[in-house]
């Protein structure tokens, strides 16, 4: 017993030191600017994976950058804390550390940089609701992507406005803005940005209650979305598809895109696609005056709703690791290196290789 608790230490210390090596040599390269460059790069790559390892990087980033004396690369360390705080729904330190960073870039005359703090001020007071400010800083973040004539942070910049025009039940203005984020969509050619603004634009034409043109906007977007095999996405698909059928009074096609979306949410346990879902089956039910299982299905969406916010909250609530603590108490960091998988695996082989051992 004492040596499988000596070889389980040394896996969680294996894994420790793993985080802490990679971040040894990164703070190693002898070149400040690209020193900065790595840190934020690895940090940003495990922003949704391991919030917490990655808010570690983004200081030690911090750090590295103010030796550089560039404020440039003194902007990105504050981009990545702003994220990271945004995550955590800490809006006002997200706003606070954006705005830092976009005053470091608009000093260093970075306008790329300036832009992607306006769109993420955009994202940050869409959250909160506050729309005009959303707004103003979108328009900003995309007049500089037009005048660098980045057509992919214009598409998504198009896609930002139009939801936000959305939110506000503006539709005709959200499906002009879908619309044009399309155009750019097609220029550069990337499929899952077309199915997006196809899908979003029959949304909008469901909302305007023009039901012919939305069938061929949502069976447009469907079918690249099956053409890239999103399969997550399809759900969505599904659920926009037959809330329209529902419209229509096409209960067997309804039906059958129902059945589409339940098989792939419980395959991939896609809570969010589930709420749409169940709201799909009670209005189904409904429509067809079968009230009785309309309740249920509401009762159904209104619990697994209430369950997801609870969870949301309870996730935004979480704190991050006290700067002062060490990386090297992480266990979780950076475990996507495969050659990581491979120490852990090969210590595990040994650990049930004794375990057996004992039994005999």
């Amino acid at each position: 017993m004492r040596i499988l608790i000596l070889l389980i230490l040394t896996t969680i210390n294996c894994v420790a030191q793993v985080t802490d090596s990679l971040l040894y040599q990164l703070k190693n390269i002898p070149n400040d600017t690209e020193r900065v460059n790595q840190i934020y790069k690895s940090g940003f790559e495990i922003r949704n994976s391991n919030p917490e390892v990655a808010y570690q990087y983004a200081l030690a980033c911090e750090k590295e950058a103010l030796k550089s004396n560039s404020n440039k690369h003194l902007a990105k360390s504050y981009n990545l804390l702003g994220v990271l705080f945004f995550k955590k729904g800490d809006y006002a330190s997200a706003i606070k550390f954006q705005k830092q960073a976009l005053g470091l870039n608009q000093a260093a005359d970075y306008n790329l940089g300036m832009a992607i703090n306006e769109t993420n001020l955009g994202n940050i007071y869409t959250e909160l609701n506050y729309f005009n400010q959303a707004e103003a800083y979108y328009l900003k973040a995309l007049k500089v992507y037009n005048v660098l004539d980045n057509k992919l942070q214009i598409t998504r910049c198009l896609m930002n406005i139009g939801s936000l025009k959305n939110d506000q039940k503006q539709y005709e203005a959200a499906k002009m803005q879908f619309k044009e984020a399309l155009v750019y969509a097609n220029e550069i050619g990337d499929l899952e940005l077309i199915s997006d603004c196809n899908s979003n634009i029959g949304t909008n034409f469901i909302n305007l209650n023009n039901l012919d043109s939305a069938l061929i906007y949502l069976e447009e977007g469907l079918k690249l979305r099956e053409m890239i095999d999103n399969e997550l996405e399809k759900a969505n698909s599904y659920n926009n598809l037959a809330h329209l059928h529902i419209l229509k009074k096409e209960f067997d096609k309804a039906k059958n895109y129902l059945d589409l979306s339940q098989t792939i949410c419980n395959k991939y346990d896609y809570p969010e696609a589930k709420v749409e879902l169940y709201g799909n089956l009670s209005f189904y039910y409904e429509s067809q005056k079968q009230f009785e299982s309309a309740l249920i299905w509401q009762k159904k969406q209104v619990a697994l709703n209430d369950s997801l916010q609870k969870i949301n909250k309870e996730n935004s609530q979480l704190q991050f690791l006290n700067e002062e603590q060490s990386l090297s108490t992480s266990t979780d960091g950076f475990t996507s290196n495969p050659w990581l998988y491979g120490i852990i695996g090969f210590l595990s082989i040994i650990i049930i290789a004794l375990i057996i051992k004992r039994k005999k």
